[in-house]
């Protein structure tokens, strides 16, 4: 991975971003998945398996900045997700979308599926979610001039990550240290 920038006035603070390569590595594999899924013999599960992956799949064209495309497949895997009770699945669905919505830049359907996403998580006691969601939303608000809103997500983001021994709390230490303006070794 080549690493996020966290560069306050700069579009889309912090975007994580791969080489063109790993991007392509990532695509392929996250597709290759889906299709396992949708060859899959039918069982009870099979219908999940393939959302599961379509929401990968569009997590992956989110990184690589096909975003719409990502938004293509995200909106109606939240559909299915929510008319099917996949709360899981669901929860990480608006993640996803939340982030293709905010780098395509639909703020404000962005910023209603960070908030969804977020209650979702803190609901059903998803700390994982939680913090990357938390990361998610401090990056919006940021780009949206949000600063001190963005100070508390990232804030909120660190104390989870930092509880779950969570390697990215560095990643979210630089993101602090970009809006504060104190230095990480402090």
């Amino acid at each position: 991975m080549s690493g996020s920038r966290f560069v306050v006035g700069e579009p889309h603070f912090g975007r994580f971003t791969r080489t063109p390569e790993e991007n392509d590595a990532a695509l392929d594999a996250a597709r290759t998945e889906l299709a396992s899924a949708v060859e899959a013999p039918p069982d009870d599960g099979a219908g999940g398996a393939v959302l599961d992956a379509a929401v990968d799949v569009a997590e992956a064209l989110t990184v690589a900045g096909r975003e719409q495309e990502a938004i293509a497949l995200a909106r109606p895997a939240v559909d299915v997700a929510r008319d099917t009770g996949r709360g899981e699945t669901l929860r990480w669905a608006l993640l996803v979308l939340a982030t293709a919505e905010h780098y395509a830049d639909e703020p404000v359907a962005a910023e209603a599926h960070f908030r969804e996403a977020l209650d979702h998580a803190r609901t059903s006691g998803d700390r994982v979610l939680e913090h990357y969601t938390l990361h998610h939303v401090g990056r919006f608000l940021v780009d949206a001039g949000r600063t001190d809103e963005a100070v508390a997500c990232f804030e909120a983001c660190l104390a989870i990550r930092e509880e779950l021994d969570e390697p990215r709390a560095e990643t979210t230490r630089a993101a602090l240290a970009a809006l504060t303006g104190v230095a990480e070794d402090s």
